[in-house]
Order: C-alpha cells, then sequence, then structure tokens
C-alpha cells in the first residue's frame, strides 16, 4: 500500500457531492461523481472507467458498443496485463512494482477506458490535457487523478489505459505488419474519442494537449510525426523520452525472436497464431516476467515513420508548440542498482560499434567526478544523458531551429521524503516528476516540493491554455539564450524552486556522444525502446 496516497487522489479522500454529475457521450449516459479538493473551493466532476473502444486480442481497437442504460463511472476501469520482466539490466521488478504499481490493480484484456477530471461548469469551453502514461511499452495503466489539474487549474485533465507487451505490440509473423502496434492505435482511438466526445464535457476539442512521460513521451514524438498534417491536438508536452534523436529506435519489422520466445514458453508453435490467441492472459503474462520477454513498436508506416531526424529537420511533423524535459538522475530509476560498469559499457557501447577510446574517454569524463562514487554512479550518470538529455536537447534545438515554439526544463528536485527510507538511493529519478505531480496536496511535502509541484502543476497548465505566453519561462533560442532552460529544483548544492538556467553548461558532457548514436541505432540489441 506504500504509494496508495502519494500517488493518486483517492476517490474517498475527497468528500462527495449528491447528486451526482450525468454527461450524454456518443455511446449513451454517463454517471459520475463529484468532489472537492483541499482547501479549493472548485467542485471537480469525475468519469471513471468510461469504454474508449474495445478490442479482440491481437486485434485493432474499435467503437464501444453503446448502451440504452445510464452507465456508471464512478470507479476506475482495470488495467490492461502488466509485464514488469524487463532485461537484467533494468531496474528490479520490486522497485518498479513499489513506485508505480501500488496498490496492484485488477488487470485485465477489457481494458481500454478512458477517464476524464472536469471543473465546475464553466459558459465557455476548457483547454484539456490528455496524459499517456509511460512504463517502457511494457507496463502502466491510466489509473491516475488528476484532479488538481482541473480544481486548481481550471482544465480538463484526461487519463487512459492502453495495450503494452505481447497484448499491445505482437510481433507475429502471421499479422500483418499494419495491425501490430495495436497500443499505438489505441492511443490513436482515445485521442479521436476525445475529439468525438470532449465537448460534451466542457472541453474544447480545438485545444487539446497531449502529454506523455517516458514510453509515453515516446509515443507523442511518434504521434507528432504521424500527425504531420490535421493533429488531434494543438500542443504537446514531452516528459523523459523521444525516438528520434539518440540511440532508441524501433525493431526491425522482421524480428519475431520475442514472438517465438514467448510462443515456445507456453507451448505454442511460433506460427501459429490461433494457439496464441487461446493461451490464458495470466499464463503470456508469467512467461513474459519469468523469461523477461519484452515487446515494442514496429516500424509500420502508419503509427511508426522511418527516417525520423530527416522528419523533425524538414518540418515533417506536426507544427504545435512542444514543451519538453527530462530529469536531472534519470538513470538511478532505471538501471539495476547492482550493475557492473563493465557489464554495463558492453551492453550500451559495444566493442563492435563503438571504438574502445571512444568508451575509455567518456569513462574517464564521469570519474572525474567525485560525487560519482560507485560503478552504478557512474552507468547512471552515463545512462542519464546519453539516453535522456543529450537526445532531448538536441530535439529542442532542432524543433526551435525550425521555428516550432519549445520550452525546455529539468527536474531537479528531490521527492525521496515521500517514500521508504530503503529507496533513499534513488535520487532524482526518472518518473520522479510526475510521482511528484501526482500527489495529493495533503501528502508529506517539504516546502520545496510543495513549492515545485505547485509551480510546475501551474507551468503546465499555463502551456496547455495559452500557448503564446508559453510555460512562463523564455523558450528555446529566444532572446535570453542559452538561458534559456529551466531547472526545477536545485541549481548545483543551492536550493531553489524554478531558475532559468544555462543550457550549455547542462549540456556540458553532450559532445561526448555525438557522431556516434547513429552507430548504437544499428548495434545489436541497442534500437529496442523498451531498454
Amino acid at each position: 500500500m506504500l504509494l496508495q496516497q502519494i500517488l493518486v487522489l483517492s476517490t474517498r479522500a475527497t468528500a462527495t457531492i449528491s447528486p451526482p454529475p450525468t454527461v450524454t457521450i456518443s455511446s449513451g449516459v454517463i454517471n459520475g461523481l463529484s468532489t472537492n479538493l483541499p482547501n479549493n473551493a472548485a467542485t471537480v466532476s469525475k468519469f471513471l472507467g468510461i469504454p474508449y473502444a474495445t478490442a479482440q486480442r491481437f486485434s485493432r481497437p474499435s467503437d464501444p458498443s453503446p448502451w440504452s442504460s445510464p452507465l456508471n463511472t464512478t470507479n476506475f476501469g482495470p488495467a490492461c496485463h502488466q509485464n514488469f520482466g524487463l532485461n537484467e539490466l533494468g531496474p528490479r521488478p520490486k522497485l518498479l512494482q513499489t513506485l508505480f504499481n501500488t496498490p496492484p490493480p485488477p488487470e485485465s484484456e477489457d481494458c481500454l477506458f478512458i477517464n476524464i477530471f472536469v471543473p465546475s461548469p464553466s459558459p465557455t469551453l476548457r483547454a484539456v490535457l490528455v496524459f499517456i502514461h509511460g512504463g517502457g511499452w511494457q507496463l502502466g495503466h491510466g489509473q491516475l487523478d488528476l484532479s488538481p489539474f482541473a480544481a486548481y487549474e481550471d482544465i480538463i485533465a484526461v487519463t487512459f489505459n492502453y495495450r503494452t507487451n505481447v497484448f499491445g505490440f505482437p510481433s507475429s509473423p502471421e499479422i500483418p505488419l499494419s495491425e501490430r502496434n495495436l497500443g499505438l492505435h489505441d492511443q490513436r482511438a482515445a485521442l479521436a474519442w476525445i475529439q468525438r466526445n470532449i465537448a460534451s464535457f466542457g472541453g474544447d476539442p480545438e485545444k487539446v494537449t497531449i502529454w506523455g512521460q517516458s514510453a509515453g513521451s515516446l509515443a507523442v514524438d511518434l504521434h507528432l510525426q504521424a500527425y504531420s498534417h490535421s493533429p488531434p491536438f494543438r500542443a504537446a508536452i514531452m516528459s523523459s523520452g523521444q525516438m528520434s534523436f539518440g540511440p532508441l529506435s524501433s525493431p526491425s519489422p522482421n524480428d519475431a525472436s520475442a514472438w517465438s520466445q514467448l510462443s515456445a514458453a507456453v507451448g505454442c508453435p511460433a506460427r501459429n497464431l490461433s494457439c496464441m490467441t487461446q493461451v490464458p492472459a495470466s499464463n503470456l503474462t508469467h512467461a513474459m516476467r519469468k523469461d523477461r520477454i519484452t515487446f515494442s513498436p514496429q516500424q509500420d508506416n502508419i503509427t511508426v515513420l522511418p527516417n525520423p531526424i530527416e522528419r523533425w529537420k524538414s518540418k515533417n511533423v506536426a507544427q504545435v508548440p512542444i514543451l519538453t524535459g527530462t530529469v536531472a538522475e534519470e538513470g538511478r530509476g532505471l538501471i539495476n542498482d547492482q550493475i557492473n560498469l563493465k557489464t554495463f559499457l558492453s551492453a550500451f557501447f559495444p566493442p563492435a560499434f563503438i571504438p574502445e577510446e571512444v568508451t575509455e574517454r567518456i569513462v574517464s569524463t564521469y570519474r572525474s567526478n567525485p560525487k560519482l562514487k560507485t560503478d552504478f554512479d557512474i552507468a547512471a550518470a552515463i545512462y542519464t544523458d546519453y539516453l535522456w538529455t543529450c537526445p532531448q536537447s538536441e530535439l529542442a534545438s532542432t524543433a526551435a531551429s525550425n521555428n516550432i515554439p519549445t520550452w525546455r526544463y529539468t527536474f531537479n528536485a528531490s521527492i525521496l521524503h515521500l517514500l521508504p527510507e530503503e529507496y533513499s538511493w534513488l535520487g532524482k529519478f526518472h518518473g520522479s516528476e510526475i510521482i511528484l505531480l501526482f500527489t495529493s496536496p495533503t501528502a508529506p511535502h517539504t516546502p520545496q516540493s510543495y513549492a515545485v509541484y505547485e509551480y510546475f502543476r501551474g507551468a503546465i497548465a499555463r502551456f496547455v491554455k495559452n500557448l503564446a505566453s508559453g510555460p512562463g519561462w523564455p523558450a528555446v533560442g529566444s532572446n535570453y539564450a542559452p538561458v534559456d532552460t529551466l531547472v526545477l529544483g536545485d541549481v548545483g548544492e543551492v536550493p531553489a524552486v524554478a531558475v532559468p538556467f544555462n543550457t550549455t553548461v547542462l549540456d556540458e558532457r553532450c559532445s561526448l556522444f555525438s557522431g556516434f548514436y547513429s552507430l548504437l541505432k544499428s548495434a545489436p540489441g541497442q534500437g529496442s525502446s523498451s531498454r
């Protein structure tokens, strides 16, 4: 029960108000519930567990069947099946489950549900924020309560589930390539549902901002490319992740190794799709976790397009404002805390692709930092820069140079006071800004964490509501450059809340990795975005 009161606002923690709110959407009438939040007079109406689509196993989503009687939408629907068996270099499964899946929600293949958080009624339509959860394409769910965004920021907030792992990205050679990226098709179905229905909740379909974190942010990058014309959103937020710059890419469409491994593990021939459709979902999930089998999107020329860097450089992406950022110590939550540096380097900088002298120069640079004392410290710092900070910097600079309004931040505030002592080694880790943003106002904040919590939530809302003024600090490449990245939290050793910072200092180690990202993309095992 570790983070039940930290990650989300329980509907039981606020006073329920009657009569319940009622909305008519394309599938029928729904009944929600209304609550008041601490220190705020605004009422929030919640509509939880609304079916936005339905799907059979290994099939694209379709519109849900309509209902004739009012549907009770006062509880989250079940999550899609999750796989916590990531590769041995990644974080321990227990850590992921503790931080992001406590308490574990019910799981089901019938999981395509959407959740809407609505402020008090307004005579005008409100801007809409749509959050796409992360989880490395393997796990995660939309059971997140965004009531504070609705109550305190006066926007409509949306979360939803989408299929992940083999249920979302089956790589069977018997499935047409156009039908494999089901998790991304789920997301597209959710965005289409929002366009059809959000006005019924008081939301403006012309003022939708999509916001993804981790794999959700990778998805936002993919949507920006796939919807290069007439996107179903007017702005995008990318928190810790993108697929274009850096080493991440999609596995080859001809790579069916994960599918073959999973098929064998559950007793099915590799080319017997009908057998895999009959295996109980729990058996598939158990086999993926036990044997560390992962799945991720493949290039299908629909949801995942070729040549992403060229698309960004040639402005062949959605021309919408972007807010993007990373966390100061991303790697500390993404690699195994018992990792050996030699093992890390051979996996992420394979000698067959990266000259040994280049790797030695990288390691020497990080070893010179007296704060990095262990193999894990060094590996995590390298991982943070080469996979997150530097690629995100390239994307921001490329977008800004093409006159796409772009804002950038780095999150450097500690939330360790919200976690048990056993996780004190995590630092400012991947996902920590999301944990903070989705806390209750009554969580045990420090003065700094509460100030960052309120400022960051407000900055996101400012961006969502007013694209011209942005989140509240200088845009990338503006007249204030290079002081055009906002630090949320500590500046060096000095505690702070929100301070514009010199981007060249933040990116000073990025030159170590320039020139060989294309080599890493082609190295065996490097292209998988589920790492």
